[in-house]
This record gives C-alpha cells, structure tokens and sequence, in this order.
C-alpha cells in the first residue's frame, strides 16, 4: 500500500544542484497526507560501447509523504534529455533504473519507463521522461529517496546498444517518506484474479467521503477506467472500507495495481490479472472437461543486421605476353557471402567499381576494359536472388553483381554467394609491367 494522490501537487524546479523538498512532519499521518516532489541535480558519467561522457540532468522525484509499514510506496523520477552519443539514429528505447533507499530503510527500488520511438538523429538529446516504481515499505522511520544507476536500452539501425549511466558521486536525497503505522490501508482478495472475475476490497482508517477505484498498472499508474465494472466502495462510521469490482474481459494481464482513492489521498495494492482460460478448442473439442488442454506457445524473434564477407587474398589475372594484338586475362572475384537477417521486406543490391588499371611505369588500363560475368547463389531457405548482368564495369558507374528484391508483402533474407568471372582485354599497344587496379563492392 502506498499514498500516491491523483492530484498531487506541481513538482518543485531548481536550477542550481541544491535541493528543495516539500516539508515531512513528524506527526502521525492522516488520511489527507500529500504526496511531494523535491528537484535537484546528479552527475553522471555515461557509456556507449567504449565512448564515455557526462550527463548532468536535472531530476524530480515525486512520492507521498507517508505510508504505512508494509504497504507499497509508489514514486516517480523525471530527468531532463540525455545527450546522444549514438553512432547511428536511434530507433526506439527503453529506459531503467535504480532509486536509492537510505534511512530506515536500505537498498535499491527498481524503476522504469514505457518504450520511446524515434527516430533520433545523433547528437540529438534523448528524451529519458518519467521512470516510475514501486517498494516495499519496512520499519517506521524516514526513508530517503536519490537517484541511482540509469541504463538506455536503445535500437539503432537494427543493432542493440546500451548506455550506462552511473554516479560520480551519490545523488542527494530527493524525497523522504514517512513511514508509520496509522493511516489508511486496503485489501484486496483474491490478489489473482482471472480476467472477467470478482474482486473485494477492505480497509481501515478511512475517513468520510466517496470512495472510487480503478485499476492501474504495476507502478500505480496509467490507470483505465474501463478495466473495473460494477465498482461499489463505502465507508462506515469506524472507517472501515469495504466494496466489490468486476475485472473487465479486456483488460490488461499481467502485473497490475488496485488504486483505491478518497479526495486527495490514493492507496494501491498489488493485484494480479490472469488471461481468461479459452474454453478447449479443434482437437479438445469433443474430450471432457479435465481431460485435455491446451497451452498457447509463443517465440520472439530478433532482428539482425545485413552484413557482407569475402574471401581474402588478391585476385590475380592470368599473365599475358604482348605479340601486337590484343590478349585477354581472366581469372574470378574472391567469393563474396551476404548474409541478410533483417527479418523483413526490403531487398538489397550488391554493386562494384573499378579504378583504371596502372603501372609503376605510368600507363594505364582503362577500367572499362574488364568485364564481368557474375553468378549468384541463393542458400538453402533463402529467398530468390537475381545475378545482374555480364559487361564491362566503369569508375564512377555501378555494376550490380547480386541483389534480392523487396518481397511484396512476404519476408526477404538468408544466405547468399556472388562470385564472377573476370576477363580483361589487354590493347596491342600496351606498356610492359605489373598493373593494379582497385574493385570497390558495396551492399545496400
């Protein structure tokens, strides 16, 4: 259980590194205890691959001023954009980290935000937003709150990166909770509960007023309020709480929290929602009840990159010896792999160039004298592969080698080969030596 008020109070901004924090007292707390926000600065020192840099954000962490022992402490850090040092535009990006708990009670409470899209252009700052979480709340005493390691979790061009960021030096003391022993507190049962079921809901401490409820997401937020149906709360003169729900059909499965709300205080409980169980289907269809099931399997499939390998070494053409006419040197390009795990519709090309052949001497060998005849090879599963054309190659226009069409609605990838014959004439009129020329392959 936690207080997390709905219309919690505007978070304080500072400029400077020092810190500002809404007053705590000492006192007992009661029903209409406010949640407050305090803001300041931390310096980071962040890392993308072996790239180093600072990030000095300014952070405000929201939470409630008091709950109870054992009740679950709902807070939030807002941090200002981060610097992008991403070689590459980043996609999208997922966000977490560590809220630091010193006081009365000790260690580390996970946070987290919701997936960010881009894309975001390098050198563009990127927006880390609001991460939110959750604890425990132990012995009575003030539990201070500061911001702790970060990690970006990002998605460029395909490839996973992440940027860790850790403290340089302990972040201050945000937020402060009190916790005690008095104060509101809510039940549910059954704390699993099948989309579609009942719920009931108690507590004690309450004081007079309507009582609402929703449901919420692990952290006590993003609450819907089409997830409850038929919703009834009251308050007896005692204060104490009782009231019922129906879980929606639709509503969301998995980690969840009941939000129990009266004015301007809120108080949360974990609760789990399963999926409905389907009634068998196809093959159990005509079994009994208690004799047959069926069990849904399901696969995440990652992307990967495309990416292009060739074999080492030179190509070296066969010698020829002038006798005033024209000779042909021929041999074959070191075998080419392209391997395309994109896991998705675009196609690819694989071009060349080819400087001029020269000497040592000075004479040259225009590079439209070598032609070439490819051949491609599509591996087993692989989607089809076209071989481009025989002719002659050039300096500044590309030849196309392999390439792989952009599938029409279906998935293109796989293991491909490109090789290809060579065949350089060599002019009657030629200068004696060795010639080199440079053949320059590109894969888009």
């Amino acid at each position: 259980m936690a207080r997390y008020p709905t219309a919690r109070r505007a978070a304080l901004r500072g400029a400077a590194a020092a810190v500002t924090v809404a007053g705590v007292t000492a006192a007992p707390m009661a029903a209409g205890t406010a949640a407050h926000a305090g803001t300041g600065q931390a310096a980071y020192d962040c890392a993308i691959f072996s790239t180093h840099f600072d990030y000095t954000p300014t952070i405000t962490v929201t939470a409630p001023a008091g709950a109870a022992v054992g009740g679950q402490v709902a807070f939030e850090a807002e941090f200002t954009p981060m610097p992008n040092k991403a070689p590459l535009p980043v996609d999208r990006w997922t966000t977490n980290g560590m809220m630091t708990l010193s006081g009365a009670q000790t260690g580390d409470a996970a946070m987290s935000a919701p997936e960010k899209t881009g894309p975001v252009a390098p050198g563009t700052p990127i927006t880390v937003g609001t991460l939110r979480g959750t604890f425990t709340a132990g012995a009575a005493g003030d539990v201070a709150l500061a911001p702790g390691r970060i990690v970006v979790n990002a998605v460029a061009s395909g490839a996973n990166a992440a940027i860790t960021c850790t403290l340089k030096s302990p972040a201050p003391t945000l937020a402060t909770v009190r916790v005690g022993t008095s104060g509101p507190a809510v039940t549910v049962t059954p704390g699993t509960v099948q989309q579609g079921g009942t719920i009931a809901v108690s507590g004690t401490g309450w004081g007079s007023g309507a009582v609402s409820l929703a449901l919420c997401d692990a952290n006590g937020a993003a609450c819907d309020a089409d997830d409850l149906t038929d919703a009834t709360a009251a308050v007896d003169g005692t204060g104490r709480l009782t009231g019922s729900a129906k879980v929606a059909a639709g509503a969301a499965a998995g980690a969840r929290t009941l939000k129990v709300t009266q004015g301007d205080v809120g108080e949360v409980v974990a609760l789990t929602v399963t999926e409905k169980t389907t009634p068998p289907t196809g093959t159990c269809g005509d079994e009994p009840a208690g004799r047959c099931g069926e069990q849904k399997v399901t696969l995440s499939v990652g992307s990967g990159p495309l990416t292009m390998a060739q074999q080492p070494g030179e190509v070296a053409l066969t010698p020829i010896t002038l006798d005033g006419t024209e000779k042909s040197a021929t041999g074959d390009l070191r075998q080419v792999k392209v391997v395309d795990a994109r896991g998705g519709t675009t196609g690819w090309t694989l071009t060349g160039t080819l400087t001029d052949f020269a000497s040592s001497g000075g004479p040259k060998i225009p590079a439209g004298n070598l032609t070439w005849t490819p051949k491609c090879t599509a591996g087993a599963g692989a989607s089809p592969v076209t071989t481009g054309s025989a002719g002659p190659l050039s300096t500044t226009t590309a030849a196309t080698l392999c390439g792989s069409a952009d599938g029409t609605g279906t998935v293109v990838g796989g293991t491909f080969t490109a090789d290809a014959g060579l065949d350089l004439k060599v002019p009657p009129v030629t200068g004696a030596g060795d010639y080199t020329a440079v053949l320059t392959l590109t894969l888009s």
